[in-house]
């Protein structure tokens, strides 16, 4: 086991990062610092040929309550009635009550671009675009849950895409991924179940 307290810090926060569904609107870093702390996390998040295709979306305050109190009721509305939304009730004002949401995007036009640049790899970029949204996703994650915050990820982008892309003025290229709700947290994580270690990982060989 490594055990220099480098190590030892970075396993420690990403064992700290669970998801948390009790949250509230109790700030933790001023506006201004944690924009600052979200850029600076996305910014170092790898992807394939270094393209950067990741975009996000910070919702606050009003932006952030009307997101979950009624863009995401309206979305739902559409697609599967009056009783989805009355099912969902409970969820979706868990998540308003919440500081914020981060919406996280990647943008299709620079996929495309590199598709066109790298026509023998353009079955991959689409899929390496992912990997590279996961990555970001978990820095912000584990960043987020490293200052105090609660945080949990939500997929209804599916629903509010291009709504959100409407109201935001955002280029018709960006495809939403998920949506990251974060706050101050209320309660702890549940208990979480693990598969054994050695059937997750295998080695074969061993050095000199």
């Amino acid at each position: 086991m490594a055990s220099t307290t480098a190590s030892k810090q970075f396993l420690q926060v990403i064992q700290n990062r669970r998801t948390v569904y009790a949250l509230s609107k109790k700030a933790v870093l001023p506006d201004a610092e944690l924009i600052k702390y979200v850029q600076s996390l996305v910014k170092e998040a790898p992807s394939a040929f270094n393209v950067m295709s990741s975009r996000l979306v910070v919702l606050l305050g009003a932006e952030h309550d009307k997101y979950w109190g009624e863009t995401v009721p309206a979305a739902l509305r559409a697609v599967a009635g009056e009783e989805a939304v009355a099912a969902s009730k409970d969820k979706l004002a868990g998540f308003k009550a919440g500081y914020g949401t981060i919406l996280f995007f990647e943008d299709e036009k620079l996929i495309k671009g590199q598709q066109e640049a790298f026509p023998q790899y353009a079955a991959g970029f689409p899929v390496w675009s992912q990997h590279a949204s996961g990555m970001g996703q978990i820095y912000v994650w584990s960043g987020l849950e490293a200052v105090g915050y609660g945080v949990n990820l939500q997929h209804y982008g599916g629903l509010t895409g291009e709504t959100l892309k409407k109201q935001y003025n955002l280029p018709a290229s960006y495809l939403i991924q998920s949506e990251m709700v974060f706050g101050y947290p209320e309660q702890p994580a549940g208990e979480k179940a693990y598969h054994p270690d050695h059937e997750r990982v295998i080695a074969y060989g061993h050095s000199a």
